[in-house]
């Protein structure tokens, strides 16, 4: 995990500026900003149950909120396309860890190179099946595993526009135990047990956004 230390919320400000050259579309953003405050959220739940610093779980709850970054860079028309996606959009979507850790990291800032590692592991699985570096174990930063699966848990439980949302129940089912989709070696066992041991908080947590 990144060093330990004071962190202030004032210190991602700059994200604000990387808003301004986009290709998204207003309804596209407005999902993006909910899905990255959402997951920023449990992020932070995760990692305080997980035994890291008040200020640490913090920081690691800003910096989450800009995991999916890249995505401002991904036209809406594939962001919110409501039917599968083809090979060549699909390549464009597995993009956005590599733009945000690009973007994030043209910034100063121990909570901008934080945010920068998160972009670019989120999608990693522990397994090494994930993207875009195909990383396993403990190669992933811990941080990277906290907002992965707090990410996934948002995707399935969000309404998309190619499906409705899952009840917490059902969502947490498939990441303590995977489907036909989803493998149950995908996620940090450690992240897991804590997400099992503490799921009602974070399922409240998560309301606050949808």
């Amino acid at each position: 995990m990144a060093a330990s230390g004071p962190w202030k919320k004032k210190d991602a400000d700059w994200v604000a500026r990387l808003e301004a050259d986009t290709v998204l579309n207003d309804d596209a953003r407005c999902r993006l900003t909910t899905h990255q405050n959402a997951v920023g959220d449990v992020a932070e739940v995760i990692a305080r149950h997980m035994g890291v610093s008040k200020g640490m779980s913090e920081a690691i709850g800003t910096a989450a909120a800009y995991h999916d970054v890249g995505k401002l860079q991904v036209p809406s028309e594939i962001l919110c396309k409501p039917g599968r996606l083809t090979q060549e959009e699909f390549a464009v979507m597995r993009g956005h860890p590599a733009a945000g850790h690009d973007m994030l990291m043209q910034h100063v800032g121990r909570l901008a190179q934080l945010a920068a590692s998160i972009a670019l592991h989120h999608h990693e699985s522990m397994d090494g099946t994930g993207y875009p570096h195909g990383l396993a174990g403990e190669a992933i930063p811990i941080e990277a595993r906290i907002v992965g699966l707090a990410d996934v848990y948002d995707a399935l439980r969000e309404d998309r526009p190619y499906r409705g949302g899952m009840p917490h129940e059902k969502a947490l089912a498939i990441i303590l135990e995977g489907d036909e989709r989803t493998s149950r070696d995908k996620f940090c066992p450690k992240v897991k047990h804590v997400v099992e041991q503490h799921h009602e908080e974070i399922a409240s947590h998560w309301r606050r956004y949808h």
